[in-house]
């Protein structure tokens, strides 16, 4: 983990805790139009969801890694990036998690498009005692423009987000953001396998589709021996599943993991067409019984509803991705 001390930006003008960003920083060295991928924001039919007297699993599982890391004494700080952290529903449960002797380690920065849930975020971490904390206010697919490959992070999360990232852009998010670990940096990704209900154009990914996805973009960085585990979980409403990537575990040398990020992402973008190809194919056998032996059951509706959903999310993703 690193020891760097993140000084939270403010705008000269006004009081405001933000730094909106929409567009590319001046000084950014990489620019995702070398990617070669239409840029498109995050669906507009997507929710945050917030219950400060819940504490989600997936955000357990962050705060007991949270936990591990800042119980160690050497460890002075410790920087956080939470990726699409809309209404600051991770750090709920952190007070509970956490002594304040190790929130006091923490460098927290928020990322969102939405400036209210950016606000939202910012007024929680506020009272958290962090050793600093920032809330930029930018499109998720900015983030590496905004970030060159000299800022780097010991934890990056990524939860409840991907189905709501454009398949195109899903490998040039997961490769900027390994690229920008520390060199024992952590990238935390977690999602459901099924929205419910259903959000117009989001592609759902199973934990089986997200281990393939992330052996290509490996393989494509030049790692060959390292296989993050996916892990998948039964809950109650819905299915889930995970993946962390340590960074000290590619055994490539950043120099090296720079050259070959534009290929990992080719790779990784030849993958994910195949598996919504797949995916379409899928759909339209489902559709086509349904079409010929009506839904009888409100199962059988659902299931018909999630069915059209994720037809039209999969076919508008494989024509972005043309």
């Amino acid at each position: 983990m690193g020891t760097a001390h993140l000084k939270p930006k403010v705008p000269r003008a006004g009081r405001s805790p933000f730094v909106c960003c929409f567009g590319t920083a001046a000084n950014a060295r990489i620019d995702t139009a070398l990617y070669n991928v239409k840029r498109v924001d995050l669906i507009a039919d997507s929710t945050a969801f917030r219950d400060d007297d819940r504490v989600l699993p997936q955000h357990q599982a962050v705060l007991t890694l949270l936990q591990g890391w800042l119980s160690n004494p050497k460890l002075q700080s410790l920087r956080w990036l939470d990726l699409a952290c809309g209404r600051g529903q991770m750090l709920t449960g952190i007070q509970g998690a956490l002594p304040i002797s190790a929130r006091r380690k923490i460098d927290y920065v928020g990322f969102d498009i939405r400036h209210d849930y950016a606000q939202e975020t910012e007024a929680l971490a506020s009272t958290l005692g962090f050793r600093a904390h920032a809330v930029r206010i930018a499109r998720l697919f900015d983030f590496p423009s905004l970030y060159d490959l000299s800022s780097r992070f010991d934890f990056i999360t990524l939860t409840n987000t991907v189905h709501e990232v454009e398949p195109a852009q899903l490998g040039v998010l997961l490769v900027e953001s390994v690229a920008r670990l520390t060199d024992s940096g952590c990238l935390f990704v977690y999602d459901m396998e099924r929205i419910r209900p259903p959000e117009l154009g989001a592609v759902p990914w199973t934990a089986g589709e997200i281990t393939r996805i992330l052996k290509s973009l490996l393989l494509g960085l030049g790692v060959e021996i390292y296989e993050p585990a996916v892990g998948r979980w039964r809950h109650r409403t819905c299915d889930g599943w995970n993946a962390q990537i340590y960074r000290d575990h590619l055994q490539v040398s950043d120099l090296d993991l720079s050259a070959r990020r534009l290929h990992a992402v080719k790779e990784t973008a030849a993958v994910i067409v195949e598996l919504l190809r797949a995916k379409r194919a899928t759909c339209i056998d489902a559709l086509n019984n349904l079409t010929d032996h009506a839904a009888e059951v409100a199962d059988e509706q659902s299931e018909k509803e999630r069915l059209l959903y994720e037809f039209w999310a999969v076919n508008r993703a494989l024509e972005i991705a043309k």
